[in-house]
């Protein structure tokens, strides 16, 4: 199976990446974009977040975001994809928890290991995870999301905006939309001193 992957410009507010694999190995594409355009940086020092946290205090920021808060912002995202989904004439998706730890550990390695790829050091692509896990499908894909939004908006509201930033990419919104698809695992992580998120998405159909 080989996979292309094609780069843009990207800005310091965020990045975000796809990437995808259909049957027959069709060939898989990879795109880093900009995030959704310059607004975001217009914020003040003093913009807080839900938990109180200022933009100033980017760690503190992070650190409000427990295991309780991220269960509850993948159910944010969840309802946003289905709700483009619906718009879109597309079934919902359901959790996976096996995808779920997937893109969990897959967010958490970029943010332990400091970087931004669907290349895994070491371990090939997350299409080798899921051979590895012997999750069975016939197509999936992958979307990566870096920004660090949480520290000028709520938990909440970094997930529209960071689910805003991949519909705005035509590749993206493709694998959020696409039909066929019936499962989904979602990954987020933060870097604690910098308030930096990694987002991962990851899609099959059975």
């Amino acid at each position: 199976m080989r996979f292309t992957t094609t780069l843009s410009a990207v800005i310091s507010v965020g990045m975000i990446c796809l990437l995808s694999v259909a049957p027959a190995a069709q060939a898989a594409m990879a795109r880093r974009v900009p995030s959704g355009g310059m607004a975001h940086g217009a914020h003040t020092a003093r913009s807080r977040t839900a938990c109180g946290a200022t933009a100033s205090d980017a760690g503190r920021a992070a650190a409000c975001a427990t295991a309780a808060t991220i269960s509850a912002a993948r159910r944010d995202m969840l309802g946003l994809i289905n709700g483009e989904r619906s718009m879109a004439g597309a079934p919902p998706l359901h959790l996976d928890a096996t995808l779920d730890a997937i893109a969990q550990a897959r967010s958490q390695d970029m943010i332990d290991r400091d970087y931004f790829s669907h290349q895994i050091p070491g371990a090939g692509t997350v299409f080798d995870i899921l051979s590895r896990d012997h999750v069975p499908y016939t197509s999936a894909g992958e979307n990566i999301a870096m920004n660090s939004y949480i520290t000028v908006y709520s938990l909440a509201q970094t997930m529209q905006e960071t689910n805003a930033d991949f519909m705005h990419s035509p590749e993206h919104r493709e694998n959020i939309l696409r039909p066929r698809y019936a499962d989904l695992g979602l990954g987020i992580a933060f870097q604690r001193a910098t308030g930096k998120l990694i987002l991962t998405e990851v899609f099959t159909q059975p």
